[in-house]
């Protein structure tokens, strides 16, 4: 039997009809092209110009986390800026911010009384003494500098059961996600009550992120514990001293510093 095609089909030709629909149906999407992944800009190995005014930090393993020598100013610069830009005056000069691991194990070598700068004489006593007097010295004015430090909320469903992680190493992305970028984050283990701490306490028995552990002793440092979306500082004036990890990111003042780092090579 043979099918007889009509020749119109509700009011319209059917002759031509499939390439009249063709020529009306919508052009294919292009695929987007993709994105290209960040790229995280090294830290240069750039030799200090002036290396007479850095302390050589002897490269130490704390736990999982470790660090190379490493020269610290023995002043703060960069003042009057937020966190983040602290951060990119940093990069700018090709040094970066202590961490919290390292600026403690730096007190503690200038506490030791014996430091070598980056040419390799050693520091004067007194010069080590002034230093120790800038950060730690309960007494006005008011200093503070930034530490390597993010805190944040992390896993769980809905926030629920969620862990707070410290985020440190933060270098800066190029492309397509540029901005600051930490390398590494994982969950902290630490004392979680703002409390008052010993300092030699604090510094012998930190943890592998420098920060107190549950048994730290009371003492005459003011610790606020870790807080989510914060960051780390240290300050000291005529009231007291404090390592605070409750510290809005945003904030700035003419007092708040940061003390430059770079690798020694």
């Amino acid at each position: 039997m043979r099918i007889k095609i009509p020749e119109n089909f509700m009011g319209k030709p059917v002759k031509g009809s499939i390439e009249r629909g063709l020529a009306n149906a919508p052009a294919p999407s292009t695929p987007e092209p993709e994105k290209p992944a960040p790229v995280i800009k090294p830290r240069t190995s750039v030799p200090a110009t002036d290396p007479q005014n850095y302390i050589i930090l002897p490269g130490a393993t704390h736990g999982k986390y470790n660090y190379p020598d490493t020269l610290v100013s023995m002043e703060r610069r960069h003042f009057n800026k937020d966190w983040i830009s602290a951060h990119a005056a940093l990069y700018s000069d090709d040094e970066y911010m202590l961490t919290i691991r390292q600026f403690a194990d730096f007190l503690a070598l200038l506490k030791t009384g014996k430091a070598f700068d980056g040419a390799g004489s050693q520091v004067d006593p007194q010069r080590i003494e002034g230093i120790l007097d800038e950060i730690l010295t309960v007494r006005n004015p008011w200093r503070s500098e930034w530490l390597d430090a993010k805190f944040e909320n992390k896993g769980g469903i809905l926030g629920l059961g969620s862990k707070l992680h410290i985020n440190y190493d933060h270098r800066f992305l190029s492309g397509v996600n540029s901005g600051l970028s930490h390398q590494y984050s994982e969950e902290v283990d630490c004392l979680m009550t703002d409390k008052q701490i010993d300092i030699s306490d604090w510094l012998n028995n930190a943890n592998e992120h420098g920060l107190p552990t549950k048994n730290t002793s009371g003492g005459q440092i003011y610790y606020y514990y870790p807080r989510n979306g914060r960051v780390a500082w240290f300050l000291a004036y005529s009231g007291w001293a404090y390592l605070d990890c409750d510290r809005d990111p945003t904030y700035s003042d003419t007092s708040l510093g940061v003390r430059p780092a770079r690798e020694k090579i």
